[in-house]
């Protein structure tokens, strides 16, 4: 009776904003519109739906959907039977949809149809029960027409703080990817804290824009309801549609990358749309140039905000605030959220003082359980009784956390480090140049040689010898890239991370042929 009584669990959220809001409008998608007590009676009937056909608490059910209203439906109705939410990145290959599925053994998978085909022999091989959301397809039974006899109250299950909610996988860019088990109460308090970091109200009209299934866009769903706000849900990024939903939703609040900033400040219809409804935008992923910038806040929206986190210590977890984003540049991350403390730590568990560069480690209630069947993994991560996140940094005079790199992306050349970020800022800020990112490849001389991988604006003709000539001007000699390599895109992952690992693997051999240029 006591964890009734004082339980803390993601799907309170929904019937507590039912109860205060039943009619506000809680999520906007096209046409469709659905208020908080639909919202609260159709998560009811899912949770209904999975209990009734024998699901167990605890049961995992993996989903393979896009961005759309059913799918805040379906991972808030998982929530409420108690089950484990697996969500996965429609997008990554069938050797790791494989690996995932194996490991986990979901008793249900619901997808649409577009994205469950390509691969819905694996899918099937590993389970037997489908639902279909948007389209049908072989095997399936659709997921609306499924629940809509269920009850709409809430099923009485007993759930603890601490209970696994939702398994998220890392990218497994240096390996299998692994499963972070992330707690109802984690979600709850981290979504507690956005609200009153990015001082959200009852008025806010949120976007949802990035992919769902990233902790990043559900966290930042899950902070627009927790607040009783309205979120407006599109499937992607394109940026006359982004100005268009903008103008005409009145969006206040909004999280998208820094590339996608920069291509709505470049739009040649930029001046067509009213984006004045902008009141606080958040940006992630990678670092915003100095130019850019400027011109966001110029342009877009007068506040501008850096939200950093990690699945595994469920986001936000620092905040570079509206308020020093020009006092300062560089790829600073701030001052820890509320819920969270910050430290810098040697390898022999150390905490560092002001000024030294050492590893970025994490304690609070937003934490992950753990690593799914992975306890090597987790126990490395929780050394000297801290999270450790493989990012380096420092404080800089005025307690401003100062990200220096991912462990593994610095590049070690000629007996020098050089954060693969600060490369890339200075690229960013060349006016030819839509995206840029830095990495080191094998050089017989240099052991490692800066490399800059660039994607020009339309229209461009940057040569990479004024690429190299501009970096000259902002940086050390040894930080300078030794090449410079044109691309049309960069490889990324579906929420925007550049997958360097990539670039590093087919480039590789890059240096090894005679020219006096890479000496």
């Amino acid at each position: 009776m006591e964890s009734v009584v004082s339980r803390v669990a993601i799907g309170d959220i929904i019937r507590r904003n039912a109860g205060r809001f039943p009619d506000k409008k809680a999520i906007i998608e096209g046409d469709k519109e659905i208020t908080y007590q639909q919202l609260d009676e159709l998560t009811n009937q899912f949770a209904n739906y999975l209990l009734n056909s024998g699901h167990k608490k605890g049961d995992k059910v993996l989903t393979v959907c896009g961005n759309h209203w059913e799918y805040v439906v379906i991972s808030n109705g998982i929530a409420k039977a108690g089950l484990i939410w697996v969500p996965i990145n429609p997008a990554i290959s069938k050797e790791e949809k494989q690996y995932i599925m194996n490991l986990i053994e979901p008793k249900l998978i619901i997808g649409d149809a577009v994205l469950m085909e390509p691969a819905l022999d694996v899918y099937q091989e590993y389970c037997s029960t489908f639902l279909a959301v948007r389209g049908i397809f072989a095997g399936a039974q659709p997921f609306l027409p499924a629940i809509e006899d269920e009850a709409k109250k809430e099923p009485a299950i007993e759930i603890q703080d601490r209970d696994t909610a939702q398994i998220m996988f890392t990218s497994g860019t240096t390996g299998n990817p692994k499963g972070v088990m992330i707690s109802h109460l984690a979600v709850y308090i981290a979504s507690l804290g956005n609200i009153i970091e990015s001082n959200f109200n009852e008025d806010e009209v949120v976007l949802t824009m990035m992919p769902l299934f990233h902790c990043a866009q559900h966290t930042f769903t899950m902070s627009t309801l927790h607040r009783g706000a309205t979120t407006v849900i599109i499937s992607g990024f394109e940026p006359e549609l982004l100005m268009k939903t903008i103008q005409d939703h009145k969006i206040s609040n909004m999280f998208a990358l820094p590339m996608m900033y920069r291509m709505i400040l470049d739009h040649p219809k930029k001046s067509e749309y009213d984006l004045s409804s902008l009141r606080r935008c958040t940006y992630a992923m990678a670092p915003m140039d100095k130019r850019s910038l400027e011109r966001c806040i110029n342009e877009i929206c007068p506040q501008f905000a850096l939200g950093t986190g990690q699945t595994e210590m469920y986001p936000s977890t620092m905040v570079f605030r509206p308020e020093e984003q020009l006092r300062r540049f560089g790829s600073y991350w701030g001052t820890s959220s509320l819920i969270n403390d910050t430290a810098v730590m040697d390898d022999e568990g150390n905490l560092l003082p002001e000024g030294e560069v050492g590893e970025i480690v994490h304690r609070g209630p937003n934490v992950m359980n753990g690593y799914y069947k992975n306890e090597e993994e987790m126990e490395k991560s929780r050394a000297f009784g801290w999270h450790h996140t493989g990012d380096l940094g420092y404080w800089d005079e005025d307690l401003q956390l100062v990200f220096v790199d991912r462990k593994k992306d610095i590049i070690k050349t000629g007996g020098e480090n050089v954060p693969s970020i600060k490369v890339e800022s200075v690229l960013l800020m060349h006016e030819d140049i839509e995206n840029a990112v830095a990495v080191g490849l094998p050089h017989e001389h240099w052991s490692e040689a800066v490399t800059a991988f660039v994607v020009r604006k339309e229209g461009a003709a940057t040569s990479s010898d004024d690429v190299i000539s501009f970096c000259r001007q902002h940086l050390g000699g040894f930080q300078v890239p030794k090449d410079v390599v044109f691309l049309e895109q960069l490889p990324m992952t579906s929420t925007g991370k550049i997958q360097k690992h990539m670039l590093r693997q087919q480039y590789q051999n890059h240096y090894q042929v005679t020219n006096e240029r890479f000496k």
